[in-house]
């Protein structure tokens, strides 16, 4: 029993809350805006930029929730320019889903502070950060996420129908921005019952009938999508048939089914391994383990928020875990969000002197409001509460600075880079681009030709390839040139043989090139983190390239999954480290310091949009590191210049069909010197003599013409 003179503290009341989430979230958007991506990016990026506002739908396209909400925002900033419009409406949810999350752990914690603390911290964390400045649907998903807790927070303090409703709408509405909105079913449905004074009460007709309802007017947002593939001139004959090509692009079965709880047990132990790691990443040790506390108070402030806690954590944390895609680390935020909760539960007002009952008392008059889960009166509890809020608001400021650096990515302009090296010099009156490209350059490459550069012609080569002789004399009829990748260029001279004479159009230099044009005594920092299998390094070409950065002191690529040689140009290395596992580790070079981070998990990340790593000088970005090679050096007015090999921003040469190459095949003479491209996609000079293949061998269009 408390005693007289002790005073009470009641929780916060609801302007007080809502002044801390809008303080919160202004400080998150502020610092997303400044780090915000300024255009297109790779990768889905690349996919929802180009088709935010375009008018076609499809059901591969199956975020009806995101586009809905996006298309308007994005139309009202920039019709022109998608790209960041569609970045700051990420930028924009992200902020809200803080505010959000600020809201529930200052009702639940009964204190303002430890709200705060746990908005900043999950703000400030490196995965949700790098996911709130570009196009992507995370902070949306996060967004709903945190909605579905405040109306469970309303419906625990008053259960009634009207409020379970409203949860169950906006549960519902969820999946229309991303299907993983099921993972969260059975916690959310574990705290509705523990939460419910009579939980029978959610098992009557009524209440199913209603969620039934609910859940079909959810789904209705996929309309568009089904009438894509309904409508569509290849459209199956049968509704079933439709119904399952539907349901066959929107929930991506031709990969999904792979990789949900697709990690086999000889990786459990690396999947661990990589789990601890993205979680320190986010939080630090010393967030983890205020974390653990976090997750036992839990229990002794509320036993239904408890067990769904617990379960919405365990629940998201095994799906990611056993998601077996190449970027499952944003898969991992749901359970950030959940450990951010945590956090700032650790921090809970005189946590430890009440607890409230695992359900509110049933009604006594028959009116609803009267079974509130209300928050007791408490005794003044002890101070280190106090400051443990205030010391974790400490920390995540502390972390945000250490963070920024290495997520800023307001000057990075690599995709429009890449594009422009693709395009360059072929406006649709003079050439056509055919390519083979990585998905991700590819869907950049569809945004830049959609919205930036609309004179630009391009096609995927596998669309013309069965007829590509006759797509080849169709432009040039109408004297335009036809331009391969370099991918397309080895695809068209394994399938057509020596019938087509390439000219290089550009041919980048070598890396050992670059590094032979960098001034002696030049500082500079070269990465290698193990390529992936469509961008293998040339091994001798590097080897040259880091003999003569380091006088000869490295001659040979280590087989680690990580090296760094970092220097000055000509002289022995000042720091040359390698590994098998992500690290960070800082070095003085020419009286500057340089802060290395690798912020991956090789070989299990394929793709990360803000990197697989930076490089720092000061709290200055000066690279971004990516899987393959990248150097950075810096000239004699200290600008950092930054070349990559063996990876997505690698530059690639280009290749011009030549217009006299089919006369000369017609005519069965060898007239020239073709280029031609060995299975390695180099080049090789062999002269084009039909005359010695037989008909038998000859392409069928030449036989017709013959």
């Amino acid at each position: 029993m408390r005693a007289p003179d002790q005073p009470t503290r009641q929780a916060p009341d609801a302007t007080t809350k809502l002044v801390a989430a809008a303080v919160i979230a202004t400080i998150a958007f502020w610092a997303y805006t400044q780090t915000l991506l300024p255009g297109v990016d790779l990768g889905d990026t690349g996919g929802f930029q180009a088709a935010v506002l375009w008018p076609a739908v499809s059901a591969r396209q199956a975020y009806p929730l995101y586009y809905g909400l996006a298309k308007p925002f994005v139309a009202a900033l920039s019709l022109a320019h998608p790209a960041r419009g569609l970045n700051l409406f990420s930028a924009v949810w992200g902020a809200i889903a803080i505010g959000l999350l600020t809201w529930v752990v200052a009702d639940i914690a009964a204190s303002v502070l430890a709200g705060m603390a746990a908005g900043l911290l999950f703000a400030f964390s490196f995965t949700f950060w790098t996911q709130a400045i570009i196009a992507e649907v995370y902070t949306l998903h996060l967004a709903i996420v945190g909605c579905c807790l405040a109306a469970l927070l309303a419906y625990a303090a008053r259960p009634n129908r009207w409020r379970l409703a409203l949860f169950f709408a906006i549960y519902a509405g969820g999946f229309g921005n991303h299907l993983s909105m099921i993972v969260l079913l059975v916690p959310f449905a574990a705290f509705l019952f523990a939460a419910t004074p009579r939980a029978r009460d959610l098992l009557r007709p009524a209440v199913i009938i209603m969620a039934i309802v609910i859940a079909v007017a959810g789904a209705l947002q996929y309309t568009p999508n089904f009438l894509s593939v309904w409508s569509a001139l290849d459209a199956p004959a049968s509704v079933g048939e439709r119904l399952a090509s539907f349901w066959f692009d929107t929930t991506k079965a031709d990969w999904r089914e792979e990789m949900v709880f697709g990690i086999g047990g000889a990786k459990v132990a690396e999947r661990l391994a990589m789990w601890f790691w993205d979680a320190r990443q986010q939080f630090g040790i010393a967030g983890l383990l205020v974390a653990i506390v976090g997750a036992g108070r839990i229990w002794w402030i509320s036993r239904p928020w408890a067990i769904g806690l617990w379960l919405a954590y365990a629940f998201t944390t095994a799906f990611a875990f056993t998601y077996n895609v190449g970027d499952s680390h944003v898969f991992f935020l749901p359970s950030h969000y959940f450990t951010a909760i945590f956090l700032g539960i650790a921090a809970a007002s005189d946590a430890d002197r009440y607890r409230r009952a695992i359900k509110p008392p049933p009604a006594a008059n028959g009116d609803e409001s009267s079974g509130r889960n209300r928050h007791p009166d408490r005794g003044a509890g002890p101070s280190w509460s106090g400051v443990l809020a205030v010391a974790l608001i400490a920390y995540a400021g502390w972390r945000a600075w250490d963070t920024w650096p290495a997520v800023d990515r307001h000057n990075d302009h690599r995709a429009e880079t890449l594009v422009a090296n693709v395009t360059r010099g072929a406006d649709e009156s003079h050439a056509v681009i055919a390519t083979d490209m990585d998905w991700q350059a590819e869907n950049a490459l569809l945004y830049s030709s959609r919205w930036e550069q609309t004179n630009v012609a391009w096609v995927r080569l596998a669309e013309v390839l069965p007829h590509f002789p006759f797509f080849v004399d169709d432009n040039h009829a109408i004297d335009r040139d036809v331009i391969l990748t370099a991918n397309a260029a080895t695809d068209v001279t394994a399938t057509y043989g020596s019938l087509y004479a390439l000219e290089p159009v550009d041919m980048p230099s070598s890396l050992a090139a670059v590094v032979a044009a960098i001034p002696r005594g030049a500082p500079y920092v070269l990465t290698r983190l193990k390529p992936t299998a469509d961008n293998p390094l040339d091994v001798v070409d590097y080897s040259q390239a880091v003999a003569a950065l380091s006088n000869n002191r490295i001659t040979a690529p280590a087989t680690t999954l990580y090296e760094v040689i970092a220097g000055l140009n000509g002289d022995a290395p000042a720091l040359h480290q390698t590994a098998n596992r992500p690290f960070r580790m800082s070095s003085a070079i020419a009286g500057d310091r340089f802060d290395i981070r690798m912020e991956s998990w090789l070989p299990d990340d394929t793709f990360r949009r803000a990197g697989f790593g930076q490089v720092i000088r000061g709290h200055t970005q000066v690279m971004i590191v990516e899987r393959g090679v990248s150097l950075v050096w810096f000239s004699a007015s200290a600008a950092p210049r930054v070349a990559y090999a063996a990876g997505l921003y690698a530059p690639q040469p280009r290749f011009r069909i030549l217009r006299a190459t089919l006369h000369f095949a017609r005519d069965g003479r060898p007239e020239g010197r073709p280029l031609r491209l060995s299975g390695d996609g180099r080049s090789e000079s062999r002269s084009l003599d039909l005359a010695e293949q037989g008909p038998d061998d000859w392409p069928l269009h030449l036989l017709l013409e013959r």
